[in-house]
């Protein structure tokens, strides 16, 4: 018998959060999240995504034994944004089980029809901002750091339910050791010489707070016509960027101003993945040492995000940041850079990277589902 319970309160996030070692156990792809840290993203006091949107948490049990875990959620900034009245699933963790899968969907589609929902779309966790999507392509090494990783199944539990492939996205890999081809670095050669006017810096540590109103500023406004965008809210960005603080590598962060004013923006950071899955979860009594010890040996980085603001797009500004980002990675040791997530519908950023020699190497997918 399969029981689905709405999960609240302190002790019900933390089998929330533990539930996915029962399902990644003998995966060696799967990096254990620390626990603290996604106790404390689910929790309505720390997390300012609670301020806007409302969430239910689901776990399936079948005889007392747990056996899945759904959130179910709206996103208020995105029905402002795009009008259209989506709701969303997230945090999807399940045994190789139709019958468990379609039981915490029926109660998450049933919640989100009450609140007036006509679609329901993922996964997202919680917002296209942050982990989303499903891994479709690419099972043969572990995830960088804050993308997403699952079992081949899910993709078949979910589309048996009846959810359909609403946007595939692609993580690109490039090889810093190949370094660009020739003709794209001479073009981004040349843009530094000729544009007397454009520069590219470094993110100012000292200054850092500053430089994140910069990048809140660019990123509402440069991503404002991709598939799905929504703008994080003051407090989000100011969140995420407290968390981002602690992992940030500053010489491979950057931001390009012409004629002194900021016009886009280049944000990578190392795979500290790398490091947090000798923790296995933990912090303590020995996790933070191994994540330290580890820290020393990454040797991948994600790029994160990097855009132009739309009236400066086309001038070769993107052709720099990747430059100044291959060659400052390569100097820090890094042996290769993982470009994500690229919307399968971005067709001018999907040319810029495969100029630039990088390759498709993981494919991820969003769903929709009709529930009205």
């Amino acid at each position: 018998m399969i029981t689905i319970s709405e999960i609240k309160g302190r002790d019900g996030i933390k089998r929330f959060v533990r539930f996915p070692w029962l399902i990644y156990r003998n995966d060696p792809n799967w990096v254990p999240p620390l626990l603290k840290d996604k106790e404390d993203y689910l929790n309505p006091e720390k997390n300012p995504y609670y301020k806007h949107s409302r969430v239910l948490l689901l776990m399936a049990h079948r005889d007392g034994k747990p056996v899945g875990r759904l959130s179910v959620h709206e996103n208020a900034e995105h029905v402002k944004r795009h009008r259209e009245k989506i709701g969303f699933f997230g945090f999807f963790e399940c045994v190789n089980d139709f019958d468990v899968a379609k039981a915490m969907f029926d109660h998450g589609k049933e919640w989100l029809q009450k609140l007036g929902y006509l679609k329901m779309r993922g996964p997202a966790n919680f917002s296209i901002n942050g982990e989303y999507s499903l891994l479709v392509d690419g099972f043969d090494s572990p995830s960088m750091v804050m993308m997403t990783y699952n079992p081949p199944y899910y993709a078949t539990l979910l589309e048996r339910y009846g959810f359909k492939n609403s946007q595939n996205m692609y993580a690109y890999q490039i090889d810093l050791g190949v370094g660009l081809p020739d003709e794209a670095l001479k073009f981004a050669t040349a843009v530094e010489t000729s544009r007397k006017d454009y520069r590219v810096r470094k993110v100012d540590m000292k200054h850092y707070d500053r430089d994140v109103g910069i990048v809140h500023t660019i990123y509402t406004q440069a991503w404002d016509d991709n598939w799905g965008a929504v703008p994080e809210t003051e407090a989000e960005i100011r969140a995420l960027a407290k968390d981002l603080k602690m992992v940030i590598d500053k010489d491979i962060a950057f931001v390009g101003e012409l004629n002194g004013q900021p016009i886009g923006f280049s944000l990578s950071i190392p795979d500290i993945n790398q490091a947090i899955r000798t923790a296995n979860g933990k912090l303590f009594p020995f996790g933070l040492l191994r994540i330290l010890l580890k820290k020393r040996h990454i040797d991948s980085m994600r790029v994160l995000v990097m855009g132009v603001l739309k009236e400066h797009r086309h001038q070769g500004f993107d052709a720099v940041f990747y430059k100044r980002t291959l060659e400052e990675g390569r100097k820090k040791g890094y042996k290769t850079a993982e470009m994500s997530l690229i919307n399968e519908s971005n067709a001018p950023m999907r040319q810029v990277l495969e100029r630039i020699g990088a390759k498709i190497y993981k494919t991820y997918r969003m769903y929709d589902l009709d529930i009205i």
